[in-house]
């Protein structure tokens, strides 16, 4: 058995009426194909980026389970036949993350996100563009040095050609 990571959007208005009936329909069509469910909890209920079979919003359900590889394409079928799934997102996963761990990286991309937007990567990437500056610099210093000595040469022998 294989550890999955499902995120399943949901018809918005059946979940007005009863949150546990959505849960309890995601977790009879993975056990329906052969899955069984480790976690599974309700995210949030949003309006979606473009109308899905003439809906604009959906609930969120983010779902781990395990199962084999075979019955994934089973289980999408099933979600298309369902009039209650919108869509569906199943990915395989190395290991099925701990409570713990989903907070901890919720976590990181919070403070991701602060740190573009105080400027502190921008400072650290300006000390690295100014390293970058002096190479340049040292390098440009090379040629320009060697430059006025191949154009004065052709202009030594322009000039000993016009005394001559």
């Amino acid at each position: 058995m294989n550890p999955y990571e499902g995120m399943f959007v949901l018809f918005n208005k059946e979940a007005q009426k009863d949150h546990d009936y959505l849960e309890e329909h995601v977790k009879q069509l993975i056990d329906k194909v052969g899955g069984t469910v480790k976690r599974l909890s309700k995210w949030d209920e949003r309006q979606l980026a473009y109308e899905i079979n003439g809906q604009r919003d959906g609930i969120f359900y983010l779902c781990f389970f395990e199962a084999e590889g075979s019955v994934i394409a089973e289980l999408r079928r099933e979600c298309e036949l369902s009039e209650l799934v919108l869509r569906l997102l199943v990915l395989r996963l190395d290991k099925i993350p701990s409570e713990e761990d989903v907070r901890r990286q919720s976590g990181r991309r919070a403070e991701k996100e602060e740190e573009e937007g105080s400027g502190t990567p921008a400072a650290s990437s300006e000390s690295g563009d100014k390293g970058d500056a002096e190479k340049k610099d040292e390098k440009s210093d090379q040629p320009a040095e060697s430059a006025p000595a191949a154009e004065s040469k052709p202009n030594e022998a322009a000039a000993s050609e016009s005394s001559s």
